[in-house]
């Protein structure tokens, strides 16, 4: 049986379909998580080491199928944001951490749209969020590219090089290099947790104090010929 599924493996990884069916995935698991991709696009990396594929094509066509993805959940969040947010319940992660993506790029920028994609559905739901909230399309559009070429070229990395590490065997390659990026996001996940369960420092509240004015009485207003008016102190006695 092991025998039979090395045969399948080195079968797929040699498909000339790869590449499109990547496109494919990616583009779902963008659009709705529940597919994920990140198993196929580890897989494509060990067929690189091996020689099957070829790296930068396997990253480029994982991140034009991410970039898809984003775009069409963007899109959607422009379209029915209202509707989204309506059908979360409150009080579930997926609420909350709507809320926290659209607080987030409201208050700091694009910068989580490259961070959420590291977090279960996040570059989903940042998707939306942003949508929802008119994030300017050029600079979603922009900062969606970087993040799914990261996110492309990260994940495929993870197969080549465990490909490269058991290049005798590809099966091993795969679950080898599939555990190191499991264990590497639930890490990733704890730390994000712990973060966000830290109080936020108080930051010191400016209060502006208004300088006292003297009373009119003691100001006169001298003229120099056509010069512009100017006040002048004067000590008038009471």
């Amino acid at each position: 049986m092991i025998d039979g599924l090395r045969l399948l493996l080195d079968g797929a990884l040699a498909s000339q379909w790869l590449l499109l069916v990547i496109v494919g995935l990616a583009a779902v698991d963008a659009l709705l998580p529940v597919v994920p991709s990140e198993a196929l696009i580890i897989a494509a990396g060990v067929g690189a080491a091996a020689g099957s594929q070829d790296l930068l094509a396997v990253v480029a066509a994982a991140s034009l199928g991410a970039f898809l993805g984003e775009v069409a959940s963007y899109v959607l969040g422009r379209g029915f944001g209202s509707v989204v947010r309506g059908r979360l319940q409150p009080g579930t992660p997926r609420a909350e951490l709507f809320a926290r993506m659209q607080h987030t790029l409201t208050t700091r920028g694009g910068l989580i749209l490259l961070t959420a994609r590291y977090i279960p559905a996040g570059r989903t739901v940042a998707a939306l969020a942003a949508g929802a909230i008119r994030f300017p399309t050029a600079r979603y559009l922009a900062y969606s590219a970087i993040g799914a070429t990261m996110s492309a070229a990260y994940v495929a990395a993870l197969g080549f090089l465990g490909g490269a590490a058991f290049a005798s065997d590809p099966l091993v390659a795969l679950l080898v290099s599939l555990g190191v990026g499991t264990t590497i996001g639930a890490v990733a996940g704890l730390v994000r947790k712990r973060r966000a369960g830290r109080p936020e420092p108080a930051r010191p509240q400016l209060r502006t104090v208004a300088a006292p004015v003297p009373p009119r009485d003691h100001w006169e207003v001298l003229r120099v010929g056509r010069r512009p008016a100017r006040l002048a102190r004067t000590a008038i006695a009471p």
